[in-house]
């Protein structure tokens, strides 16, 4: 069959280069599409990952709105039910503790509003409000759209909880408003790409919230119109989209609903300009689709030219001449004239020529070494090229581009340099193949103008051009080389830059034994080669950014971006996982949530980012002596939890006791020693639960009972939730309390051992609750310490104190009042503050106020601590250390800090009569104090025996029962004028 019926060998040629340019230019347009497709979903699905993060913080401060709420109702029931003044106080008091509510307020059941965190009109009214309706619909906990808040003026969405009276009937709502402005600071520590927005769209395409802040004047209007907002509506679900903005520019948008709130009418947006989002994919997908136009126009162009030029015409010639050389003519010459059916009318001449033209370029291709050359250059392009396909990073790749250059090209060494832009300008080896890389790191290579840089590496990356170097064992200026050459046989070399838009970064240098290697062929053959590797390195570095971004993303997803263990997300997958997997095998394993101490005395002391180095250390301390299995997180704030597969309570136990003791080591920051310790509360899977959610709740609460009891550690049992329901109830019933009064100060008389009368009181809280009777203080003091309403009780405290000595002083009693302050309260400049205005506002002598701290409460002599007493002994008020002896102050706390007085504790006082050592510590207390010029005052004097030792050790004052009895006000002032240790007439 006739090849298409053509006539000559040149319409034959052009097709069968059509058909091949066609097949071959297809399938590499059909690939840079396909991997462009790729790409791009990847992009995509990258957004999208995005939108879910934001989605998710959002519904996590609703998660923990859920878990406030009830828990203030409780505490607040009667505070709330009536409103008024002192519920706006109660509402004031936890919103500034609660940073990311707007406002926190109590609804009618008419829609007005009973009381509020924040000011508010009287005419106002939230009946419509959908938060207000379904909390009254369903009688739960209900959550609001997306809205401009009437109270607060800001974006925000409000949850809401319906209170009931002792009927259980609905008397009212309870509601917080969620600033929105929270999503901005969020979005402030992301690593977005440039010019990216992230929109809140609510009800009825509202805008509730955009990012970045410069475009927060869309805030309010409506986006029903914009493109972006008409697809999320068709759609109805996550999904992503390519559209523009309602300014014209084309986005790649992701979306996502957040599903707590009314039936998906609230998404979250986040669109990336496209030409940000495939700025890098469309550069090489267009490089790639020009370059691969430019090879089919040129092959075709020189097919076109070539076929004529350099072979129809010279196949003419070579008949005429073929058949001239036949008959003898060796004077004969080839005519360039075109003819048809050449194949055919060359064929007879071209068999008899065929044998002996065989064995004479048998001859000529051995005596051709410039052609063996561009022969050997060439398979070392074409050893190149698969290389540039199949590497999979940089150092794979310029590693067989060495071993190609030797092994397949036969040259003798071949290795890759990179520059260095030092003040030497070094030149560093990377890869190599022929020797080891230890002498040319010996060498101390150069591309720098000097002596060390005039070898053929540091002149082509110096100039950017090839180098090519000959007669390397005798010229002078490779005299660096000329034992390595003689060793290895080099008689040449060329280097050839390795560039990134025209500016060198390193080498690619090859030695052969041929002295004459490396002519304008074979040099260009090598070039282009060069050029494939820069162009390969440059690649493989891009593909790794992406890699590292897409990396990026998914540790921000499910990584705490702090410690870096698996955040809460990502452990509760774990544990559902592990329940799953467990409940088959009917097998157990236990939950430890692990919670610091006073951490957030840390922060308020020594800064957040001092808080951060405790978190980290934290989190490593734990990771360094879980066993294999075991598995860490950072639930949330200062806890961590820890998975111990098939573990029993007794095991757990054991290993929550390892825990705290590993991390009650001391945390040094900037040379200052810091004791953190942690107390854990432990569950096991199935006894204590069989969700996730109960576990991590039940631990929570075993957690709590054992920072309260003070154990350290607590494995859950049902009466930790009745005990904790107490101390919830016994709150609520102190802050009533102190509303109404039912607390009062009994003083207990100190006596002075010098002249056996009195030198001062001091003040000691009671409660006398009307139902339950007398409550121990330390009861109330410790709740109010866990609930944060110790201010208002130092407040009372301190304010009653100084009534009762402004009393005194009309009745020309002139006799100081002691009280005590918590640990807490030497952190509070709020309380201090305070407590200088009622000093100044009674009028009182300097000196007649007196302060009681415990060791504990200064032990870390932080500066917070330090400069508040330095402010106390400003205002004329003497400071003592309180149960001297049991805490942890050092003999540079008593030096650093201003006090006037240590007090003896009383479990020593008590047993110094019949206890050897208990009297030694007295006497070096006594003894110390005074070296130090302090008063010591010495507590539980019981008996006269204790008095008369403690006189004859150089005691300053007493105070006990035996001297007189803590006594309310009206007792005090007839004690005075009866007891002999009273005031002398």
């Amino acid at each position: 069959m006739r090849f298409f019926a053509l006539p000559t060998l040149r319409a034959r040629l052009l097709v069968l280069l059509c058909i091949v340019t066609v097949l071959f230019g297809g399938l590499l347009i059909y690939s840079a599409f396909d991997l462009r497709s790729r790409e791009a979903l990847r992009t995509q699905q990258n957004a999208l990952t995005l939108a879910r993060l934001i989605s998710d913080v959002q519904l996590r401060y609703i998660e923990e709105a859920r878990n406030l709420l009830p828990l203030l109702a409780q505490l607040q029931q009667e505070t709330l039910a009536t409103g008024g003044s002192s519920c706006d106080l109660v509402l004031a008091e936890l919103l500034a503790n609660y940073s990311h509510y707007a406002t926190l307020g109590v609804i009618g059941l008419d829609g007005s509003v009973r009381c509020s965190a924040l000011p508010v009109s009287a005419n106002t009214n939230l009946a419509d409000r959908s938060y207000f309706q379904r909390a009254l619909e369903t009688g739960a906990f209900a959550v609001g759209d997306y809205q401009v808040g009437r109270i607060t003026g800001v974006r925000s969405v409000n949850v809401a909880l319906p209170l009931h009276d002792d009927q259980g009937r609905a008397n009212g709502v309870l509601f917080a408003a969620m600033d929105l402005a929270r999503l901005s600071k969020n979005l402030a520590e992301v690593d977005l790409p440039a010019d990216t927005t992230i929109t809140l769209i609510g009800a009825g395409g509202v805008v509730l919230a955009r990012y970045p802040r410069s475009e927060g004047g869309l805030v309010g209007q409506s986006a029903s119109q914009w493109p972006i907002h008409q697809r999320i509506m068709a759609t109805g679900r996550e999904g992503t989209a390519e559209t523009t903005d309602h300014l014209g520019v084309d986005r790649l948008y992701a979306f996502t609903p957040i599903s707590a709130i009314s039936e998906h009418d609230a998404y979250v947006s986040v669109g990336i300009p496209a030409g940000t989002a495939y700025r890098d994919l469309n550069q090489l997908f267009q490089k790639d689709i020009w370059l691969m136009l430019l090879v089919i126009a040129a092959a075709n162009i020189i097919a076109w030219l070539g076929c004529d030029r350099w072979l129809l015409q010279p196949l003419a010639g070579l008949k005429r001449a073929s058949e001239a050389l036949q008959a003898g003519n060796l004077e004969a010459r080839t005519e360039l004239q075109p003819e048809t059916a050449e194949i055919a009318q060359l064929a007879a001449t071209f068999d008899a020529m065929a044998d002996s033209l065989q064995t004479r370029y048998a001859t000529i291709l051995a005596q051709d070494s410039a052609l063996q050359r561009s022969h050997r250059a060439l398979k070392t392009l074409s050893g190149g090229n698969r290389a540039l396909i199949r590497a999979q990073n940089e150092q794979e790749l310029l590693d067989e581009m060495c071993r190609v250059a030797v092994e397949v090209g036969g040259y003798e060494i071949a290795w890759v340099a990179y520059a260095e832009h030092d003040a030497a300008k070094s030149v560093v080896p990377i890869a190599q193949r022929g020797f080891d890389l230890d002498f040319l790191r010996e060498a101390k290579i150069s591309w720098a103008d000097t002596g060390a840089g005039q070898g053929p590496t540091g002149i082509a990356i110096r100039s950017g051009e090839p180098y090519i170097a000959r007669d390397f064992q005798t010229n002078p200026k490779y005299r660096l080389w000329h034992d390595r050459s003689l060793q290895h046989n080099i008689h040449s070399a060329i280097a050839l830059p390795l560039q990134s838009n025209g500016t060198p970064f390193g080498a690619f240098t090859i030695y052969s034994s041929d002295p004459a290697a490396f002519d304008a062929g074979e040099q260009a053959i090598l070039q282009e080669m060069a050029e494939d590797m820069a162009f390969g390195i440059k690649t493989l570095r891009m593909r790794q950014h992406h890699d590292a971004a897409q990396q990026q993303i998914q540790q921000m997803a499910f990584y705490d971006t702090l410690t870096g263990l698996p955040n809460h997300i990502q452990f509760q997958e774990i544990m559902d996982a592990n329940i799953h997997t467990r409940d088959e095998s009917n097998s157990t394993f236990a939950l430890l949530v692990i919670g610091l101490d006073r951490f957030r005395d840390v922060n308020t002391t020594l800064g957040f980012e001092a808080g951060d180095r405790v978190l980290s250390d934290t989190g490593l301390r734990i990771q360094s002596v879980l066993a294999e299995g075991e598995l860490l997180a950072r639930l949330r704030g200062d806890e961590f939890a820890v998975l111990l597969p098939e573990a029993t309570s007794s095991s757990a136990a054991a290993r929550a006791e390892k825990l705290r003791q590993d991390l009650s080591e001391l945390y040094v920051l900037d040379g200052f020693a810091l004791a953190v310790n942690a107390s854990i509360g432990i569950t096991l899977f199935p006894e204590h639960g069989r969700t996730r959610e109960q576990l991590i709740q039940r631990a929570d609460v075993a957690l709590q009972q054992a920072k309260y009891s003070g154990i350290g550690q607590a494995v859950y049992s049902k009466e930790y939730d009745e005990h904790k329901s107490y101390q919830l109830a016994l709150a609520g019933r102190l802050h009533r309390a102190l509303e109404k009064g039912e607390l009062t100060l009994y003083y207990q008389p100190k006596i002075s051992m010098a002249s056996g009368q009195i030198v001062g009181f001091e003040a000691l809280a009671r409660w006398f609750h009307p139902w339950d009777g007398m409550i121990r203080p330390d009861v109330f003091i410790a709740v109010a310490e866990a609930t944060g309403m110790i201010r208002a009780l130092s407040s009372w405290v301190t304010e009653t104190a100084l009534r009762q000595l402004s009393q005194w002083r009309e009745l020309g009693v002139r006799l100081p009042i002691a009280i005590n302050l918590s640990p807490r309260n030497l952190q509070d400049a709020m309380l201090l503050e305070s407590m200088e205005r009622s000093f100044s506002r009674w009028q009182l002598e300097r000196g007649m106020l007196e302060i009681e701290v415990t060791e504990n409460a200064i032990a870390e002599n932080t500066e917070q601590v330090g400069a508040n007493l330095l402010r106390l002994g400003d205002l004329g008020i003497p400071v003592f250390i309180d149960d001297f002896g049991t805490g942890y102050s050092s003999l540079s706390t008593l030096k650093a800090l201003p006090f006037s007085a240590v007090k003896i504790d009383k479990s020593f006082v008590l047993e110094m009569l019949d206890d050897k050592d208990a009297a030694a510590i007295v006497r070096a207390t006594i003894k110390l104090a005074h070296d130090m010029e302090l008063t010591v005052i010495a507590e539980g004097v019981e008996n006269a025996a204790v008095w008369d030792a403690l006189k004859d050790l150089g005691c300053d004052s007493g105070q006990g029962f035996y001297m007189g009895k803590p006594m309310p006000e009206d007792e005090v002032t007839k004690w005075l004028a009866t007891s002999s240790w009273g005031l002398r007439q």
